[in-house]
């Protein structure tokens, strides 16, 4: 008697992130095909604004409190219904760095294109694809970033 091979079963939320992560990336090509291929903050500022690029409207705003550490930034919706929009808010020590405002924005603006289901892998496929550095480069911007805001607050 010859033995069936189970299948296996995916888990329904890893299917659904890699649903997510894929569809993050190729929104990403399709923004950056509009917008890019530099990103500068006048541009993030306009693609903010485009519906078909960042789903619901966002505020920006330049905070310190409400920044947990070792986070650069909060983003929060403005209501239970997401049609009122999303705050973005960074930490106000990047008020006055717009060269690297674009990558920090891009990786909350995650949250407010997939709410809840995004994770972190898909804030950094989405915002290095759009920037067009690899993933690891703007990690390691991220993380710099966020080093040198909570060393130098301290």
């Amino acid at each position: 008697m010859q033995q069936k091979t189970k299948k296996v079963k995916k888990r329904p939320g890893k299917v659904i992130h890699s649903a997510v992560s894929r569809h993050a990336i190729e929104k990403a090509k399709e923004i950056r095909a509009r917008y890019g291929p530099v990103i500068d903050y006048a541009a993030l500022l306009r693609m903010l604004e485009d519906r078909k690029s960042i789903r619901y409207a966002v505020e920006i705003r330049f905070v310190s409190e409400g920044i947990e550490p070792g986070m650069f930034a909060n983003t929060q919706p403005v209501s239970k219904n997401p049609d009122d929009g999303y705050v973005i808010s960074l930490h106000q020590h990047f008020e006055d760095q717009t060269d690297v405002l674009p990558a920090l924005i891009l990786y909350q603006s995650v949250l407010v294109n997939y709410g809840d289901l995004a994770t972190a892998d898909d804030a950094e496929l989405f915002a290095s694809t759009l920037l067009g550095v690899e993933r690891d480069t703007y990690y390691a911007q991220i993380i710099a970033l966020t080093d040198a805001l909570w060393l130098t607050s301290q």
